[in-house]
């Protein structure tokens, strides 16, 4: 996920002819001396959408979803990056589709409300890809140290004193239990992989970002939560006040 930032702003939002519309400050690789694109002095394109043209940039990236009006374009546009670079859209798309009520899969992990400000009361859950396999394993024996406990020397210490005088089966065993033992541990806790960040209004939810493990830490999370607010709250204010962080 890293680097998957389509750098969406809303500059301003009008009405013409009666008609709501939405205008983005978008990174773009045309050149630079381009006559059909309008930039700004940091070298962000504008360009503006009304809320019909929207909808159906949302119906095509998602494949005509039932709640891609509920899908920020930001979101889209994150999703559309993770299909291009990745080929993993359909994996988040399986996450939301679970979400509506439109898929009776397991999720990979439970929903989880974000505890902390500003975040807070965003929602958050998890999307995986065959890239995260090592994470979850990694997870499963606290290899990045992020508890207390130290699961893996007490493996160690349980296949030396099984194995540890029959040097043809200590590795095999090892390994076993390290890897395949490992994932199947840590599926059964939750495995672990990608953020997709949403908000709740009315019953329904409204999703605002795909983001990384690090982006969501309490130390980034202003940072993270400014880029949500940039990207979502000109289509859903609502998720944005008081009342709702209440």
């Amino acid at each position: 996920m890293s680097g998957l930032d389509p750098g969406i702003h809303v500059f301003r939002e009008f009405k013409e002819h009666g008609s709501r519309s939405l205008g983005y400050l978008m990174e773009n690789d045309e050149p630079e001396n381009s006559d059909e694109i309008q930039r700004t002095e940091e070298g962000l394109v504008k360009i503006s959408f009304d809320m019909a043209e929207l909808s159906r940039i949302k119906r095509q990236i998602t494949n005509n979803r039932p709640y891609s009006d509920r899908m920020s374009i930001s979101f889209a546009a994150q999703l559309l990056q993770v299909r291009t670079k990745l080929n993993e859209d359909h994996l988040i798309l399986d996450v939301l589709d679970i979400l509506e009520g439109l898929s009776f899969q397991l999720l990979p992990r439970e929903v989880g409300q974000f505890r902390y400000s500003p975040l807070h009361p965003l929602w958050h859950v998890h999307w995986t890809a065959p890239r995260h396999i090592l994470w979850s394993i990694g997870s499963r024996w606290n290899l990045r140290g992020d508890r207390k406990d130290d699961p893996l020397t007490s493996m160690m210490r349980e296949v030396s004193g099984k194995y540890g005088d029959k040097p043809a089966l200590w590795q095999g065993h090892f390994f076993q239990r390290l890897i395949f033992k490992g994932y199947e541990d840590q599926a059964k806790r939750g495995l672990t992989g990608d953020w997709i960040i949403f908000g709740k209004h009315e019953g329904k939810n409204y999703y605002v970002a795909l983001a990384t493990h690090e982006e969501g830490k309490p130390a980034n999370a202003p940072r993270l939560f400014e880029k949500i607010k940039r990207g979502s709250e000109a289509e859903f204010p609502f998720l944005f006040t008081q009342e709702n962080a209440a």
